[in-house]
């Protein structure tokens, strides 16, 4: 038997994305909050009904506000970088979703007024990702 390295899926599919209206007001009028400078995440956890298990683990809401970005490709990079990041980082986040049989929805929000760079920005959401991750532990 030879020792071939297994396939890590790193891509985000549109399944991935937060898009339902009634999703997102319920996340935002339900939602828990967490804060890493410069991250505001807030989230909501289900738990997955058997009819739902093959759907995405987690859906995600990216948002880089008009109010501090100006320019809209301020705005979208930004959200690119925080696309990236999470493709490259959901590993951790999914395995412990489908051992706890739940579903996380959760909107990601940009709050600094400068422009980050990747390692930054990488090196804060993981940190984000950690707690949330403690959070659905409790």
């Amino acid at each position: 038997m030879t020792n071939t390295p297994t396939h890590i899926d790193e891509s985000l599919p549109k399944a991935f994305k937060l898009c339902s209206l009634k999703k997102i007001e319920e996340l935002f009028a339900n939602g828990s909050l967490i804060k890493v400078f410069p991250l505001r995440v807030l989230f909501l956890l289900e738990n997955l009904d058997g009819a739902a298990s093959d759907a995405a683990p987690f859906q995600v809401l990216f948002s880089a506000p008009k109010r501090r970005f100006k320019r809209a490709h301020d705005r979208n990079y930004i959200k690119r970088l925080m696309r990236e990041v999470l493709r490259k980082n959901k590993g951790a986040l999914i395995d412990q979703l489908q051992a706890q049989n739940k579903k996380l929805v959760f909107s990601l929000t940009y709050v600094s007024d400068e422009r980050p760079s990747y390692q930054l920005l990488e090196q804060k959401l993981c940190k984000a990702l950690d707690l949330l991750i403690k959070e659905m532990n409790l």
